[in-house]
């Protein structure tokens, strides 16, 4: 009996006045933009106070990128300044963990570079971004901004297709058993092969990291695991892991995007932990491609790194920023094949398949400048029909910038 009462009151109450017209995103976008450009190294223009409160407020802050470009770098060494003054411990990058043990290993040389030249001469396609000159004078300049003896460089990615030579030939030098080193010693001359059939025909599927058996795995991880020491067996596990990674991947299987997500989380604790033992709290800088960076599932359905940073900042009482910045045009540059140069192919985003959705952002840009959109003031409002990737980005990310035009960056050679 009381439901229809009320029921019937309702009906006898005076119709509400019509509502105001809800903005579009376009209108909100043009509210929450802000013109952004970089001098002398440093950010400036309206957006360089947002990014400064920003940054000074997390402990910990990714940037969600575009790979292989000129302009990213500039940004994120910008970021890197704004974060040592309140102290910078370490960086985490799309790299193998070999790979940032080397790079490490090389800042404050003289001859970084040329390490860098040899070891990919020798070993081809073993590294992913930090054989790209802007990149590894980010992480150079990185850490010598954060007047930290102690800075550090993750690398948490798995290691790259053509890294398996460089692995078993580090595992030979830590001198394992008679027997372990007759197992590794064939799979190294089978390596050889495979990389000159890789080489030949700029097929990555032919390297051994790719062409490799279950069978042979097995037995080398068999033997290291009765003769090698936890050097060796660490650096075999990370070949076993990569060869699935990239196996399931040329299958076309989605469990690929998945062991790769735990292995970017697995990593990072691992480096995490191993540095907060030093006692200092430790604020990280991220730099990955921006679908591992999201708060929330990315647009592969996957809670990547960014989520797992994001989840672990709350619980520490910590706070992560998330920082997604893209072009709106210019040149990619693309894998062109196993010891290949790098494809160049003009790309216009809203024009691109994955990314269409951004056109909106696109369309709003501060004229003659970068953009910064405050993503974080978009939430929670009624902005009419939103594309789901668009809102996706919008919870997932803090803060998005927008290049008018990147440019390729240049190879270490």
């Amino acid at each position: 009996m009381i439901r229809y009462l009320l029921f019937g009151i309702c009906l006898g109450l005076p119709a509400r006045p019509q509502s105001t017209p809800q903005p579009t995103l376009d209108q909100k976008l043009l509210e929450v933009r802000y013109d952004l450009r970089i001098e002398g190294g440093k950010l400036a223009g309206s957006a360089a106070p947002v990014l400064d409160k920003a940054i000074s407020g997390a402990q910990y802050v990714l940037i969600g990128e575009d790979h292989m470009t000129r302009e990213i770098p500039q940004f994120a060494t910008a970021v890197c300044d704004l974060m040592a003054p309140q102290g910078l411990t370490a960086m985490a990058v799309e790299a193998g963990p070999q790979v940032a043990k080397m790079v490490a290993a090389s800042l404050g040389k003289t001859d970084r570079l040329s390490r860098m030249a040899a070891l990919t001469d020798r070993y081809p396609d073993s590294v992913a971004f930090l054989n790209v000159r802007e990149e590894n004078d980010l992480v150079e300049h990185c850490a010598e901004a954060s007047h930290n003896p102690n800075f550090r460089l993750w690398g948490l990615d798995q290691e790259l297709m053509g890294s398996a030579g460089w692995l078993l030939d580090e595992i030979l030098a830590t001198r394992p058993g008679a027997a372990a080193t007759a197992v590794l010693t064939r799979m190294k001359t089978e390596e050889q092969k495979d990389a000159a059939l890789a080489k030949e025909t700029g097929d990555p599927s032919k390297t051994f990291l790719l062409a490799a058996s279950d069978a042979q795995l097995s037995e080398g991880a068999a033997a290291l695991k009765r003769e090698g020491n936890a050097a060796a067996n660490e650096l075999f596990h990370e070949l076993i892991e990569s060869h699935e990674i990239y196996l399931k991947n040329m299958q076309g299987l989605p469990e690929s995007n998945s062991q790769r997500a735990r292995l970017l989380k697995q990593h990072f604790r691992r480096d995490f932990d191993a540095a907060a033992s030093n006692s200092q709290r430790q604020r990280v800088l991220f730099k990955f491609g921006d679908w591992h960076l999201y708060k929330g599932f990315n647009p592969l359905h996957e809670r990547d790194l960014g989520n797992y940073i994001a989840e672990m900042a709350d619980g520490r009482g910590d706070s992560s920023l998330h920082i997604c910045i893209l072009g709106a045009k210019g040149t990619h540059a693309l894998y062109g094949g196993y010891n290949r140069p790098m494809k160049l192919e003009p790309f216009v985003m809203a024009e691109d398949d994955d990314y269409h959705w951004l056109k909106p952002a696109v369309d709003n840009q501060v004229p003659n400048a970068w953009t910064l959109y405050d993503l974080r003031s978009l939430r929670f409002h009624k902005l009419g029909t939103v594309d789901p990737d668009m809102e996706r980005l919008i919870y997932g990310y803090d803060l998005l910038v927008i290049v008018p035009e990147l440019t390729p960056a240049n190879p270490v050679k």
